[in-house]
């Protein structure tokens, strides 16, 4: 900025402080006052340019660093994206995992229920031939006892009978010999 007002200081001193020679397009400026504004804008010049120089170095500076951060973004979102890629690489073998072990569990579960119905099929059967084997077995003994039931009474009845024919004979004879001490 110093370097533009020292330019237009000489610019004053030129168009404005200078004489105009009539009818020539010269002017007359005061030598010792140009030399003096050129002298002022020749320092200024390393100035500005420090000052260029310093803006470029910034935009240089600025330019590296928004690379750099540009980079680490791109890095950054690489390494996101890998680590997402992986997330669901892990999570499509944990589906797989769970699918394979739901289709085991399911497998031995239908095996299970098969072995359950299979054994409970043979506990019916056999439970179904200790009934028969206990029917039969409890009308053996039913038939067992009606025939000891009926020998008992055939025998109390033998035995009844004779104690009856006894009993008739000796009525007979009582009344025998009722009947001849009578006559």
């Amino acid at each position: 900025m110093e370097l533009q007002q020292q330019l237009q200081r000489l610019e004053e001193i030129i168009v404005l402080d200078g004489l105009k020679m009539p009818l020539t397009r010269r002017t007359v400026v005061d030598e010792e006052q140009l030399l003096s504004q050129l002298l002022a804008v020749e320092r200024s010049i390393p100035d500005t340019i420090r000052s260029a120089e310093n803006i470029l170095q910034n935009k240089e500076d600025i330019i590296n660093r928004a690379n750099q951060y540009a980079e680490e973004l791109i890095q950054s979102a690489e390494q996101r994206a890998a680590q997402i890629a992986d997330e669901l690489t892990i999570i499509q073998q944990a589906e797989m995992e769970a699918q394979h072990l739901r289709k085991q569990v399911q497998g031995e579960i239908e095996t299970m229920r098969q072995r359950n119905i299979s054994e409970v099929e043979r506990v019916r059967r056999q439970t179904q031939q200790e009934i028969e084997a206990m029917r039969q077995a409890a009308q053996a003994e039913c038939e067992q006892i009606q025939l000891e039931a009926d020998r008992y009474a055939e025998q109390v009845l033998r035995e009844l009978e004779d104690r009856l024919g006894h009993m008739t004979r000796v009525i007979q004879n009582g009344r025998s010999h009722l009947q001849s001490s009578a006559s």
